[in-house]
C-alpha cells in the first residue's frame, strides 16, 4: 500500500485523534493510531473504549487497507518533523499480521512497525437529537461550566455537565456540592419535550481543544447513551453518563433580600491577594453600608491582610465567609466589568452573575459559604 501526503496534514490530524488515548492504556489495542486507507482518503481513529475520535483527510493513493500504528511512535515522529511532503509505503511481512510503514520525505527515509488489522463494521446508532451551535457558543457553555464538575468518583453523575434541551433553550449545568453553575443559551431547534443528558467532563474538555472555527453539531442517540460531537472532518463519540442527576432547582434560592453590585476586577484582584494569607484558603467578607470588606488571616504565622471596597449594596449589614478559590474561579468565569452578588444569610447560598439586565439569570454562579469564627 501506498499514500502521499504533507506532514502538516498528517500532524494536525494524529493530534487530534490520539486525545482519545488513555494516558496509561491496560488494553494494548488503545494504544493504537488505527489508520483506514481507501482510494483518495485516509481515516485516523483512536479510542479508549469510552470515547472515540475520527479524523478524515484526503491524501494521494488508490489503495486500501488498514493497519494501527502505536500513537506514541508516530506522534513523536511527526512532531520532530518540518512540514514538507511525505509518503508512506507499507509492507506486510509473510505469514504475519506485523509489517511496516516506509516513510520517505525530502531528506530521509523512516521504519515505523505496524499491525495490519481487518476492517471492523461500526454499529451506526440511530440519533434523534442534532443541535447546531456556533463553536463560540458552545466553547461559552463548555467553559463556564466545566471548573465547577466534581472529581469525586463516588458521585459519577457529578463528573459532567448536565445538558437541559427544551423549547429553543440549551441549558448546561455543573455542581461539585460546593458551588453550582447554570449557563443557558438559545439553540438552533425547537424541543417539545424536555431532554436531559449528562457529558462527561473529560469529553467536553476535549471538545473545547478540538474546536475549529466553524459550527460544531452535537448529536444525541435516541436511547440517550451516547453523544457525538462532528466538525468540519472530526467526528468525537463518546458514552454520556447515565446516572441521574442531582435537582439542581432545588439548591437555587429564589428570595435573596441583599444585592451587592461591584466591579468584577476590583474584587477579583482583592481576593487573590486577600486570600494568599489565609491559613485555610478561607476569606470573610464584611458588607458595611457601601463598603465591602476583605479578610483573611494566618494566626499562625502571624500573617493578615484586609482590604476595602466600594460597592453599591442595599440590605441589612452582613458578614459571611468562603472558600477564596471558589470565590476566584467564579469571579475568573463571569465576563463583565460589572457584577451582581445576591446574598441572604451567613449560610445560604450566595449567587454571582453578570450585572447587566439582558443577562439577568442567563449566567448564574453559586457558591455556598462557609463556616467562620467571627
Amino acid at each position: 500500500m501506498k499514500l502521499t501526503s504533507s506532514i502538516r496534514q498528517l500532524q494536525d490530524a494524529v493530534s487530534k485523534v490520539a486525545q482519545a488515548i488513555p494516558a496509561k492504556a491496560i488494553d494494548a489495542r488503545f494504544e493504537n493510531v488505527h489508520l483506514s486507507i481507501e482510494s483518495g482518503w485516509l481515516t485516523f481513529f483512536a479510542t479508549d473504549g469510552e470515547l472515540s475520535i475520527t479524523a478524515k483527510i484526503d491524501v494521494e493513493t488508490s489503495d486500501s487497507g488498514n493497519i494501527g500504528i502505536k500513537a506514541r511512535t508516530l506522534q513523536d515522529f511527526l512532531r520532530s518533523m518540518y512540514d514538507t511532503a511525505v509518503s508512506f509505503v507499507i509492507e506486510r511481512q509473510e505469514i504475519s499480521d506485523h509489517g511496516t510503514v516506509n516513510i520517505t520525505t525530502d531528506k530521509g527515509k523512516y521504519k515505523i512497525p505496524c499491525q495490519f488489522e481487518s476492517k471492523t463494521e461500526k454499529f451506526e446508532k440511530s440519533y434523534d437529537i442534532s443541535l447546531e451551535l456556533p463553536t463560540n457558543e458552545l466553547v461559552d457553555l463548555i467553559q463556564k461550566t466545566l471548573f465547577a464538575c466534581s472529581v469525586d468518583g463516588m458521585r459519577p453523575a457529578m463528573m459532567g455537565v448536565l445538558f437541559e434541551l427544551e423549547g429553543s433553550v440549551i441549558t448546561a449545568v455543573s455542581t461539585d456540592g460546593h458551588r453550582l453553575v447554570r449557563n443557558r443559551k438559545s439553540s438552533s431547534i425547537d424541543v417539545s419535550e424536555k431532554q436531559k443528558f449528562v457529558v462527561p467532563a473529560r469529553v467536553l474538555s476535549i471538545v473545547q481543544k478540538l474546536a475549529p472555527t466553524e459550527s460544531i453539531t452535537m448529536c444525541v442517540d435516541a436511547d440517550r447513551r451516547f453523544v457525538r460531537f462532528m466538525s468540519g472532518n472530526v467526528v468525537l463519540d463518546a458514552a454520556l453518563i447515565i446516572e441521574p442527576y442531582p435537582n439542581y432547582d432545588a439548591v437555587i434560592p429564589v428570595e435573596h433580600d441583599k444585592h451587592l453590585i461591584i466591579d468584577r476586577s476590583l474584587i477579583y484582584d482583592s481576593v487573590k491577594r486577600v486570600g494568599r494569607f489565609s491559613s485555610i484558603g478561607d476569606i470573610k467578607m464584611v458588607v458595611e453600608g457601601q463598603m465591602l470588606k476583605v479578610m483573611a488571616e494566618n494566626t499562625n504565622e502571624g500573617e493578615a491582610a484586609q482590604e476595602e471596597l466600594s460597592c453599591t449594596y442595599t440590605g441589612e449589614d452582613i458578614t459571611i465567609g468562603f472558600n477564596s478559590r471558589f470565590i476566584e474561579a467564579a469571579l475568573a468565569h463571569l465576563d463583565d466589568n460589572e457584577i451582581r452578588i445576591e446574598l441572604k444569610s451567613p449560610t445560604t447560598a450566595v449567587i454571582f452573575k453578570p450585572h447587566k439586565a439582558e443577562e439577568d439569570d442567563k449566567l448564574i454562579i453559586l457558591v455556598m459559604p462557609v463556616r467562620i469564627n467571627t
